[in-house]
């Protein structure tokens, strides 16, 4: 008899467990997300490839031959340059995305 309530025990304490483990890691799981999209946000890998992103898409702009291509191109770089904070930019990409409006 004891062998089964101590059985039993074992089983609710495991299933116990269990939840509380779920429910810690749902309402910690948005919290640790958030820390490591700021972190990557924040690296110098991101940065660069976003800048080099952003140049390059000047370019292309500046050389395409068509007003249709210009067009195809400013929706694009006015949709990468939305995403991407003014204040980390060069001051020349910052006058051509300002220059997009116009």
């Amino acid at each position: 008899m004891e062998a089964i309530l101590g059985l039993i025990a074992a089983f609710g304490i495991t299933i116990g467990l269990t939840f509380f483990g779920y429910e810690t890691y749902q309402f910690l799981a948005p919290r640790y997300m958030a820390i490591d999209n700021k972190v990557f946000h924040e690296s110098a890998q991101y940065n660069d490839g976003m800048l080099r992103d952003l140049e390059n898409l000047e370019m292309e702009y500046k050389a395409a031959k068509s007003d249709e291509a210009r067009q195809a191109l400013k929706a694009t770089a006015i949709h990468r340059f939305s995403i991407y904070p003014k204040e980390r930019m060069t001051p020349e990409l910052r006058s051509f995305y300002e220059g997009l409006y116009q």
